[in-house]
């Protein structure tokens, strides 16, 4: 079921939309802009509607504070108004707003307004995804991953981020003792796995063949980064095993750097990596290890 937040310092308003919007989608309301704010830092909901006049923050400076939020930007808002002058419906439009529903709301207009922008929200979403993302795994391609996490680390705050690198040891080797034609499925088992494990909020890239990237938006701290380790080789890597027809058994070495300590960025932070992750290739593989800076 969709999930629609509506702004409105009415109760009224929310009550009558509620009537017609429950039956149909999950709805979470919000009396002001303020508030409004504060729950998309926790919530992705599909939709914002969005009442213009209100006290304090009326929706244009709700609206702009929303497009800050690098979560929340892209979320389709639709404007709610009793005014009906093209001058409000004009302004609305060129700050980014993909509708207008005029109050008293008439119901069978609001919920096909409502669907029609659901509707090419997810169009463009499955356009977004299958440019961004790698078609084996589902998983963002290097091209996209840069501009995207670099994005996030500019509102990380005081929560941090963590980085990190999963190599599979010895990939190539293990497959050509066994069954090459093999390694897809290998690849897909794994990441399959790795997506039910991550924190929620985390974004997984592939970064070649068998080289994957876990960000995280906020600092773990060493008891979960171990436990996630722990995951990632005693489950992750065991379907992995499953799919293999390898002699031997695949292993892998994961690297781990952490925002703002060793950088703010996704360069700075990807050498990081790849300084820890050539310490583990030159001290046994199949470790992990946190840059320290050798």
């Amino acid at each position: 079921m969709k999930h629609i937040l509506m702004v409105d310092d009415v109760t009224t308003n929310l009550k009558s939309a509620a009537e017609v919007l429950q039956p149909f989608y999950h709805l979470s309301m919000a009396k002001s802009g303020k508030q409004a704010l504060n729950f998309l830092k926790k919530n992705r909901p599909d939709l914002i509607l969005l009442d213009i006049m209100m006290p304090d923050m009326d929706g244009y400076e709700t609206m702009e504070q929303i497009k800050l939020n690098p979560k929340a930007a892209n979320i389709p808002i639709i404007f709610l108004t009793a005014d009906a002058e093209r001058e409000s419906e004009i302004r609305g439009m060129k700050m980014g707003a993909v509708d207008y529903i005029t109050k008293p709301f008439e119901a069978e207009a609001m919920l096909g307004r409502i669907e029609k922008v659901l509707q090419m929200e997810d169009m463009r979403k499955n356009i977004l995804s299958s440019a961004q993302k790698d078609l084996l795994t589902d998983l963002w391609k290097p091209e996209y991953l840069e501009n995207e996490i670099n994005t996030q680390l500019k509102h990380i705050a005081d929560n941090g981020a963590t980085f990190m690198q999963v190599d599979f040891d010895d990939f190539r080797l293990a497959m050509a003792t066994g069954h090459s034609s093999n390694a897809d499925g290998v690849i897909i088992r794994f990441c399959d796995s790795l997506k039910k494990i991550v924190p929620n909020g985390s974004i997984l890239g592939r970064l070649g063949k068998d080289r994957f990237l876990i960000f995280i938006p906020y600092n773990l701290n060493e008891i979960e980064m171990m436990g996630l380790c722990t995951d990632i080789r005693e489950v992750s890597m065991q379907e992995a095993n499953i799919a293999s027809s390898a002699d031997t058994r695949l292993t892998a070495s994961i690297a781990i750097a952490l925002a703002p300590q060793h950088g703010t960025d996704y360069d700075t932070l990807s050498r990081k990596l790849d300084m820890a992750m050539y310490y583990i290739k030159q001290t046994g593989k199949n470790q992990t290890h946190i840059y320290r800076g050798n």
